[in-house]
């Protein structure tokens, strides 16, 4: 048997998944999407000096002495002001009572006469909405640059900001925005076809008949593809025959870039998938984990003459999870041109139960999370353990507890590696 890391890298070798083309989008279009290009900034930030505090701007050449201090207000400067600099510092008078200041708020642009701003606790101006005062008693001295955020201090026009194979989240967006970026670059979604086989299945809403289960297996691999940065372009099912599975395998390689199957890839004697991959040149291997043994993978060339990759999962739910985390998430962010590590990084958890583990198989056992004398601990999410089948119990599952192939018990109190679901990790 192969380990997780080496079969992955057998996908990755026999599908040579490579960065998609780039397109470009608006900004409000480009949340989840991956950069295919460095993004520099157009714009300084900030883009002016502006004040960090409510309170006074003021020339640190008029405090001197001790305090308290008593400057002139000559006047009020809010967020949004355009004009500042109305006022020539050659309006203060020699006196320490010509100084001048201006109230300024919090974000608004610091004059180029003023050096610092006094917070307005440091003051005895009013509090709240009110109009300025006609002069201000200031009981601190400034120093130079103090409460003034400079223009570019962040970020200067230029600078590299964002990467080429970050993913774009709702922070990097207000990121783009903020340097003066509104489209950018990003790689093509890749495009996924989904695959469910097994004249067992019935479409979800559907009421099932004895021997019948709804296919719960092409929604768990569709959203969890676009979760992964894919866009899903169909979604198929196949019956129990290598033929069947054939036509749809025609059909869902139209416009895919990868086709993702669930189900059978095992010894079974309606395995059309294995079937099919077998006497058309798809790899199979026994995978040393579990669940989620037995594997699948190969190329597909349909009518249209282009190969299309495909992974083949087996077909219980907990095994497609799992599939999905360790093999198909990588080849997605392989088309994404991303860089793959063999495994994702792992935590540590303390076990909150004992279980067993399968001896000569890496177990990737679902579990919930919590934390315990400021410790995380995972506990197994079913008091069967590690079934494939225990669907209904997967939604309480938020990370895997993963425990190597030469572990056969882990003990409540042991510590054991964790990988988080529900986020991307590639």
């Amino acid at each position: 048997m192969l380990s997780p890391e080496e079969y992955l890298q057998l996908v990755i070798r026999n599908l040579q998944p490579h960065a998609l083309p780039a397109v470009t989008v608006d900004f409000h279009e480009a949340v989840d999407r991956t950069l295919a290009q460095d993004v520099t900034a157009q714009l300084n930030v900030p883009p002016f000096n502006n004040s960090a505090m409510d309170g006074f701007a003021v020339r640190t050449v008029d405090f001197s002495g001790g305090p308290p201090y008593v400057l002139r207000v000559v006047r009020d400067i809010a967020a949004g002001t355009r004009e500042i600099d109305g006022v020539s510092s050659s309006d203060a008078g020699d006196g320490a009572i010509d100084a001048m200041a201006a109230r300024i708020m919090t974000g608004a642009p610091v004059p180029s006469w003023a050096d610092a701003v006094v917070k307005i606790e440091d003051t005895e101006a009013p509090r709240g909405a009110s109009e300025a005062p006609a002069q201000v008693t200031i009981g601190v001295k400034p120093t130079a640059g103090q409460n003034v955020r400079f223009a570019g201090e962040d970020v200067r026009v230029g600078d590299t900001v964002l990467k080429a194979g970050n993913t774009l989240n709702a922070l990097a967006i207000s990121t783009l925005v903020s340097i003066g970026q509104t489209r950018v670059s990003v790689v093509r979604q890749p495009r996924v076809a989904v695959i469910s086989t097994g004249s067992e299945l019935v479409d979800p809403g559907v009421v099932p008949e004895f021997g019948q289960i709804p296919d719960s297996n092409s929604v768990l691999i569709s959203h969890l593809a676009q979760a992964a940065g894919a866009q899903v372009v169909g979604v198929y099912r196949s019956g129990d025959t290598a033929r069947s599975f054939a036509q749809t395998l025609e059909l869902a390689a139209q416009d895919a870039d990868l086709i993702v199957t669930s189900g059978g890839v095992s010894m079974g004697a309606f395995d059309p998938v294995k079937e099919f991959g077998q006497a058309h040149g798809f790899t199979f291997e026994k995978v040393a984990m579990q669940p989620g043994k037995p594997q699948g993978h190969g190329i597909y060339r349909g009518d249209s003459g282009d190969d299309v990759g495909v992974l083949s999962l087996p077909g219980n739910p907990v095994s497609v999870a799992v599939s999905f985390a360790l093999f198909v998430a990588p080849t997605i962010a392989k088309l994404l041109g991303k860089e793959v590590s063999e495994q994702p990084e792992l935590l540590s958890a303390r076990a909150g139960a004992s279980w067993k583990s399968p001896a000569g198989r890496r177990q990737y056992l679902p579990g919930k999370l919590t934390c315990s004398r400021g410790e995380l601990e995972i506990t197994p999410i079913h008091a069967l353990g590690s079934g494939s089948h225990l669907v209904a119990s997967l939604a309480q599952a938020d990370a895997l507890a993963v425990v190597e192939a030469d572990v056969d018990h882990v003990a409540q109190g042991d510590l054991v590696n964790i990988q988080l679901m529900g986020v991307k990790r590639w």
